[in-house]
């Protein structure tokens, strides 16, 4: 270990200078869900942000509860052939402007489920 680092003490991979405690007033560990006053490391010279393995746990349990208090629906799998089939409601659909033949992608997330996002023409 270099005589002028701490241990215990996180340094910037890209400037080697020790990193600061501070707290983001918001992150977002799944997109399109922010979780306000997020504590973080950051460096006071390149500003590049560092989530330790505690701190990212937190905010992926932060993430989960919110994410189960949201609006939903529930819908039963069905299946087409060999695939599983989920039936969107007609609210939710034109709601979001997606009709019969239009595309979308799926993303797994986390192995807790999948998001599906309508791709734009």
């Amino acid at each position: 270990m270099n005589k002028t680092m701490k241990e215990n003490t996180w340094y910037c991979i890209k400037c080697n200078v020790a990193m600061k405690q501070t707290t983001l007033p918001y992150y977002e560990f799944q997109e399109g869900v922010p979780i306000p006053h997020v504590p973080a490391l950051q460096c006071p010279s390149c500003l590049k942000i560092l989530l330790t393995e505690k701190q990212a746990k937190a905010v992926e349990a932060r993430t989960d509860k919110l994410l189960e208090q949201q609006f939903g629906f529930e819908r039963k799998l069905t299946t087409s052939g060999k695939s599983l089939v989920v039936g969107v409601p007609y609210e939710l659909a034109d709601h979001l402007g997606m009709k019969a033949g239009k595309k979308v992608k799926i993303f797994p997330l986390n192995g807790k489920g999948f998001i599906v996002k309508k791709i734009e023409a």
